[in-house]
C-alpha cells in the first residue's frame, strides 16, 4: 500500500469527501486531487498536515507503511500540562515537562499529608469559598481546588481535604 493509498484509506475512515479532507488539512483541493490520481506524490508538509489534523494516525503508518494506522498507547504525543499529575497531592510544575520542585516533599501514591499553607494561600481559599459559593442549604459545592499560575511558567495546586 503506498502513501496515496493511506490517504485514501484515512479519508475513508473519517469518511470526509477529497474537499473536505483537503480544507480539514488545509490544503488545495488540486493539491490532494494530483495525490489522489497519482500524478504527484504527497509532499513531507502534506503528510505532516495530516498528521497533525489527526492525531491518532501513526506516522510510521502514513510515512513507511509500517505497524497498524493508529498509535497505540505507548506512542507518546506531545506531553500537555496536565500530564500525569496527581490531584491528590499539593505541587509544583513546570510546564509542560511535569517536574516537581526540588522543595516539594516527594510523595508516595495513597499517602496521607497535609500541606501547609501560606496566609495568602488560606486566604485565598477563603475568599474563593465566599465569593465563588453562594450560601445557601440548597447548594452543596464547596472550593475543592484553585490552582496558581505565574509568570515563570509554573504553577501551584491548593486543594482543600
Amino acid at each position: 500500500m503506498d502513501e496515496k493509498e493511506r490517504i485514501e484509506k484515512i479519508m475513508l475512515k473519517e469518511e470526509m469527501s477529497a474537499a473536505i479532507f483537503a480544507a480539514e488539512i488545509g490544503i488545495q483541493g488540486s493539491t490532494l486531487s494530483h495525490i489522489l490520481n497519482g500524478r504527484n506524490n504527497p509532499s513531507l508538509d502534506v503528510l505532516k498536515k495530516i498528521l497533525n489534523r489527526f492525531r491518532t494516525v501513526s506516522s510510521d503508518w502514513l510515512v513507511l507503511g509500517i505497524g497498524s494506522m493508529y498509535r497505540s498507547e505507548k506512542q507518546s504525543q506531545t506531553p500537555t500540562l496536565f500530564d500525569n499529575i496527581d490531584e491528590n497531592n499539593y505541587k509544583s510544575v513546570t510546564s509542560p515537562l511535569n517536574v516537581v520542585q526540588k522543595n516539594e516533599p516527594q510523595l508516595l501514591p495513597n499517602q496521607q499529608t497535609k500541606v501547609n499553607y501560606s496566609d495568602s494561600a488560606t486566604q485565598m481559599i477563603s475568599d474563593a469559598k465566599q465569593k465563588l459559593i453562594p450560601t445557601n442549604e440548597q447548594n452543596s459545592k464547596s472550593v475543592r481546588k484553585i490552582i496558581v499560575y505565574y509568570t515563570d511558567n509554573t504553577f501551584q495546586e491548593f486543594e482543600t481535604k
